[in-house]
């Protein structure tokens, strides 16, 4: 678990060491944002789609990899070490879950969705969904398999595994889900400007998407905690989120623009993101601890 391997601090350590041991989060934010900036710098060429499957960039997968995944690793490494990163590769990584987790952040995205459309636009893009069946398999597909192995869980890593879960053990569920949308909201600034190349509309896309930002993170805090600390998981959801809004995933199967698909998802994550909320009375499925349920049954 983040926190419990801290190494002791010596009286012999540099004043920037000693730094790093007692701030490892403003440590991680330091290297993101830094990291992040400079690759705004890049050549046009890696910021556009084309290079690689399902509308990916090298842009975007430098930005998760060398902007979350290995500043993560880096601190976990200087606060932790060897144990510490040992602990978060295998959260990075958890695997063996019950199964109706994998159905949960994989299939219930998907089928909510597709119920959703049904709902709003009858049945003309389930009809679509039928007529462009190839599409699931040459571009949604596709689509998922970069999201899962080069963007999204990596982005996961950073923010799930080592922000979430190190707030977690500070300030409790809720608040590390609320304090963490705010960093990761800032740290998707860069990457809208990238494509959009406008300041403006940086600005008025993520102001829009706030609160479905801040329902992502109690839904991906839920999977994590619900899962074991399965930072997997919550990366699997994260990146079939992304197939389904991506323009050559899901939208271009069900044959639907892009933004509406994006508001529709965005309604379903705050509606699920405020269920989850309440039915886990704000725990977000982080088990209390044995003093404090033999008190609660004592009572």
């Amino acid at each position: 678990m983040a926190g419990q391997t801290e190494q002791a601090a010596r009286t012999d350590v540099s004043p920037l060491r000693l730094w790093i041991l007692r701030h490892p989060i403003a440590t991680f934010l330091v290297l993101v944002y830094a990291t992040i900036t400079a690759l705004v710098f890049v050549p046009k060429g890696l910021t556009e789609p084309g290079l690689l499957p399902g509308g990916a960039t090298p842009h975007g997968v430098l930005e998760n990899v060398l902007g979350s995944a290995v500043p993560a690793f880096i601190v976990t490494a200087l606060v932790s070490g060897k144990a510490g990163v040992r602990d978060l590769a295998r959260r990075s990584l958890r695997w063996r879950v019950p199964p109706r987790w994998y159905a949960i952040s994989l299939l219930a995205p998907l089928l909510i969705l597709l119920i959703a459309v049904t709902i709003l636009y009858g049945f003309a893009p389930l009809r679509a969904l039928a007529q462009n069946w190839l599409l699931l398999f040459t571009a949604f597909l596709p689509a998922l398999a970069i999201m899962i192995v080069l963007n999204s869980v990596a982005e996961e890593i950073g923010w799930t595994g080592f922000v979430f879960a190190r707030f977690q053990d500070r300030h409790g569920p809720l608040r590390a889900a609320l304090l963490t949308t705010v960093f990761l909201w800032l740290f998707h600034v860069p990457s809208f400007y990238v494509e959009t190349r406008s300041w403006a509309t940086t600005a008025l896309v993520l102001g829009i998407f706030l609160l479905p930002h801040l329902g992502s993170r109690f839904i991906t805090g839920w999977l994590y905690n619900s899962a074991g600390c399965s930072v997997l998981i919550a990366g699997l959801f994260h990146s079939m989120h992304n197939a389904i809004v991506n323009s050559t995933g899901l939208v271009a199967v069900v044959a639907l623009p892009q933004f509406e698909v994006l508001v529709i998802m965005a309604g379903i994550v705050v509606l699920a993101a405020a269920i989850i909320a309440v039915a886990t009375r704000g725990r977000l499925g982080l088990k209390r601890p044995e003093s404090d349920a033999d008190l609660n049954s004592e009572g």
